[in-house]
C-alpha cells in the first residue's frame, strides 16, 4: 500500500512538472533566416479597403484577406519601417521573404478592417496619416489612431493638409511638415521619422525639407521594388488595387519584373 501511495505521489509530481513546463519550452520559436535581399524588397501601397469593385484606388476586403493569407501561408515576413530603413540605408539583413505593408490616408476601413486582420496574422504595417483630417469626420480619429499604434502598427506622417509637395513653395511645405510632426508628437508622443508624399509627387527640395525636420525616409508612388542604396527620400512602392488579382499580386511580391496593370 505504501508502495502504491509512493507511485501515485510520484505520478502526481510528474504530472505537475509537466503542467508547469512553459509552452515556449515545449514549442520553442523557430529561428528566422536572415539575408540582405539583392533584388530589393516589395513595399506594397494600399489605400481604401471596401466594397467598391470599380475603383482601382480601392481593394475589396475579400481580396485583401486573400492576399494576407497568401503572405502568411508562404512564410513572408512583413517588415517595420525601421527594418526597411536599416536595409535601405545600411544594407542590414532582414528576414527572408520580406515585404512591407503601407496604408495611405487613414481611412476608417484601415481601423475597422486592416488592423484586425494584421493582428490576426501577426503582421507589421505602417499607416500614413494626414494629421489635419484626423477628427474632421472623414478619416479615422485620434482615438482610433492610438488604438492602431497600441496594436503594434507604425503611425507616420502623410503631411498636414494632404497637399501636393510639387505644388508648394519650400516654406509652405516646411510648414506642412512641421505641423504634422508637432501633431504626431502631441497626440502619440512620438518623434516621427517617416513620411509619405501626398499623391506621390516630390522634389529634391522636398527631401531636403524632410531631412531638416528629422525625417529620415520618405515613400513615393514610383513603381518598383526598394533596393539598398536607393534615395531614402524617394522610396519606390507597388500599387495594390482592384486591378491586381491574386496571380498578379503573387508576381508583385516575388519578382521585380512584375506585370504592370
Amino acid at each position: 500500500m505504501a508502495l502504491l501511495s509512493c507511485l501515485i505521489l510520484a505520478g502526481c509530481a510528474l504530472d505537475n512538472k509537466t503542467a508547469d513546463t512553459p509552452a515556449a519550452e515545449k514549442n520553442p520559436p523557430q529561428e528566422v533566416a536572415m539575408a540582405v535581399p539583392e533584388k530589393g524588397i516589395p513595399v506594397l501601397m494600399y489605400h481604401m479597403i471596401g466594397d467598391v469593385p470599380d475603383n482601382d484606388a480601392v481593394l475589396l476586403e475579400s481580396h485583401f484577406r486573400e492576399q494576407m493569407k497568401f503572405l502568411k501561408d508562404n512564410d513572408f515576413h512583413p517588415l517595420t519601417m525601421d527594418q526597411l530603413y536599416d536595409y535601405l540605408a545600411k544594407g542590414k539583413p532582414v528576414p527572408v521573404r520580406p515585404v512591407v505593408l503601407t496604408f495611405d490616408d487613414g481611412y476608417p476601413d484601415t481601423y475597422r478592417i486592416v488592423m484586425p486582420i494584421l493582428k490576426e496574422y501577426g503582421f507589421a504595417g505602417t499607416v500614413f496619416v494626414p494629421t489635419y483630417d484626423t477628427d474632421q469626420g472623414t478619416r479615422i480619429n485620434w482615438q482610433q489612431v492610438k488604438e492602431m499604434q497600441a496594436s503594434g502598427l507604425t503611425i507616420a506622417s502623410h503631411s498636414y493638409h494632404h497637399e501636393r509637395a510639387t505644388e508648394m513653395t519650400g516654406n509652405s511645405f516646411a510648414d506642412e511638415v512641421k505641423k504634422s510632426q508637432a501633431e504626431l508628437k502631441e497626440q502619440l508622443g512620438i518623434t516621427n521619422e517617416y513620411f509619405c508624399y501626398p499623391y506621390g509627387g516630390y522634389t529634391r527640395e522636398a527631401g531636403d525639407v524632410l531631412k531638416a525636420a528629422g525625417i529620415k525616409m520618405a515613400v513615393t508612388m514610383d513603381p518598383g521594388w526598394a533596393k539598398y542604396g536607393d534615395n531614402l527620400y524617394a522610396v519606390k512602392r507597388i500599387w495594390i488595387g482592384n486591378a491586381v488579382d491574386i496571380e498578379n499580386f503573387k508576381q508583385r511580391v516575388t519578382t521585380p519584373q512584375y506585370e504592370e496593370r
